[in-house]
């Protein structure tokens, strides 16, 4: 008997069922968010906040999107420090160019709550901005996500900050 099976008291068969439960509550809420538009920094937030905030490390997500909006795939494109993840334009681009999606959103969280972007944040939207420009592929969003408090909002949009 392992030892999480001891500790616990869940056997082999409840630890499979309760895995099947929880994969199928996960794709419940994603068929969920495939049928509405992502067209809103609080609808991103709202999709992706209470996962995201829970991480310990950053990680940058890649959301593509059809002409609706609509959700057609979520990726993880980098997994960094506690402070700081990095990723290169090709990236990026690759998975947006291969599915042949409309659109694409990134986001990724501050595990420190606060989703002020730092000067790497604004350099490397500048830079995906720009070579998704020279490929005319639509950069709809940067999301920044945290964790609301009474200093600061719960996430930062480069968009509605006129970066994109």
């Amino acid at each position: 008997m392992k030892d999480y099976q001891r500790e616990s008291g869940i056997g082999p068969v409840k630890a499979i069922e309760l895995a099947a439960v929880f994969e199928m509550a996960v794709r419940v809420a994603q068929e969920r968010v495939r049928s509405i538009p992502l067209d809103s920094p609080e609808l991103i937030y709202e999709f992706l906040g209470p996962e995201m905030r829970a991480l310990k490390k950053e990680t940058l997500r890649l959301l593509l999107v059809d002409t609706r909006y609509r959700l057609v795939r979520c990726e993880d494109v980098s997994l960094g420090t506690i402070n700081e993840t990095t990723a290169h334009p090709r990236e990026i681009l690759r998975p947006v160019l291969v599915q042949g999606a409309f659109g694409f959103i990134l986001a990724h969280n501050h595990p420190s709550g606060d989703p002020s972007p730092s000067s790497a944040d604004i350099a490397l939207t500048r830079r995906i901005r720009d070579a998704a420009e020279l490929l005319q592929i639509n950069f709809l969003d940067h999301i920044i996500i945290g964790a609301p408090s009474e200093s600061h909002d719960a996430y930062y949009s480069f968009r509605e900050a006129g970066v994109i």
